[in-house]
Protein backbone atom coordinates (compact mmCIF):
# COMPACT_ATOMS: atom_id res chain seq x y z
CA UNK A 1 0.00 0.00 0.00
CA UNK A 2 1.63 3.24 -1.29
CA UNK A 3 0.35 6.71 0.80
CA UNK A 4 -0.44 9.74 -1.57
CA UNK A 5 1.50 13.07 -0.78
CA UNK A 6 0.24 16.04 -1.99
CA UNK A 7 2.05 19.01 -1.07
CA UNK A 8 0.30 22.65 -1.57
CA UNK A 9 2.04 26.05 -1.59
CA UNK A 10 -0.33 29.18 -1.18
CA UNK A 11 0.98 32.51 -1.98
CA UNK A 12 -0.11 35.53 -2.76
CA UNK A 13 0.90 37.51 -5.57
CA UNK A 14 4.57 39.10 -5.62
CA UNK A 15 5.20 36.68 -2.55
CA UNK A 16 9.21 37.41 -2.06
CA UNK A 17 9.70 34.04 -0.39
CA UNK A 18 7.90 31.85 -3.28
CA UNK A 19 10.89 31.01 -4.83
CA UNK A 20 12.81 29.69 -1.36
CA UNK A 21 9.51 28.13 -0.37
CA UNK A 22 9.63 26.31 -3.66
CA UNK A 23 12.94 25.44 -3.84
CA UNK A 24 13.34 24.50 0.18
CA UNK A 25 10.32 22.01 -0.66
CA UNK A 26 11.43 20.39 -3.73
CA UNK A 27 15.39 19.67 -1.64
CA UNK A 28 13.55 18.12 1.38
CA UNK A 29 11.88 15.91 -0.72
CA UNK A 30 14.80 14.91 -2.76
CA UNK A 31 16.74 14.54 0.19
CA UNK A 32 14.53 12.51 1.89
CA UNK A 33 13.61 10.48 -1.50
CA UNK A 34 9.80 11.12 -0.96
CA UNK A 35 7.69 11.34 -4.16
CA UNK A 36 4.89 13.42 -4.14
CA UNK A 37 2.76 16.17 -6.08
CA UNK A 38 3.10 19.77 -5.24
CA UNK A 39 1.33 22.85 -6.21
CA UNK A 40 2.20 26.01 -6.00
CA UNK A 41 -1.57 28.35 -5.91
CA UNK A 42 -1.26 32.29 -6.20
CA UNK A 43 -4.46 33.24 -3.69
CA UNK A 44 -5.42 36.33 -6.06
CA UNK A 45 -8.44 38.04 -3.55
CA UNK A 46 -10.30 37.89 0.30
CA UNK A 47 -12.65 35.59 -1.20
CA UNK A 48 -9.97 33.02 -2.36
CA UNK A 49 -8.48 33.56 0.71
CA UNK A 50 -11.18 32.33 2.50
CA UNK A 51 -12.01 29.36 0.56
CA UNK A 52 -8.61 28.08 0.65
CA UNK A 53 -8.32 28.94 4.73
CA UNK A 54 -5.22 30.69 3.45
CA UNK A 55 -3.44 32.50 6.69
CA UNK A 56 0.04 34.03 5.19
CA UNK A 57 2.40 33.69 2.72
CA UNK A 58 3.66 31.88 2.14
CA UNK A 59 1.74 28.87 3.65
CA UNK A 60 2.54 24.96 3.35
CA UNK A 61 0.46 22.02 3.47
CA UNK A 62 0.91 18.56 3.01
CA UNK A 63 -2.49 16.12 2.64
CA UNK A 64 -3.79 19.73 3.98
CA UNK A 65 -2.56 20.06 6.83
CA UNK A 66 -0.21 23.30 7.57
CA UNK A 67 3.30 22.36 8.23
CA UNK A 68 2.71 25.39 11.03
CA UNK A 69 1.28 23.86 14.22
CA UNK A 70 0.52 26.88 15.51
CA UNK A 71 -1.36 27.86 12.31
CA UNK A 72 -3.84 25.23 12.49
CA UNK A 73 -6.38 26.65 14.92
CA UNK A 74 -6.21 30.19 13.32
CA UNK A 75 -9.25 31.16 11.17
CA UNK A 76 -8.16 35.16 10.29
CA UNK A 77 -7.91 34.73 6.48
CA UNK A 78 -6.60 36.79 4.24
CA UNK A 79 -4.04 38.38 1.93
CA UNK A 80 -2.97 41.26 4.62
Amino acid sequence: MSIRIKIEILVAPGCSSRQQTETLVADLLTGAKIEAGVETMVIENADQAEEAGFLGSPSVRINGIDVEVAARDRREFGLG
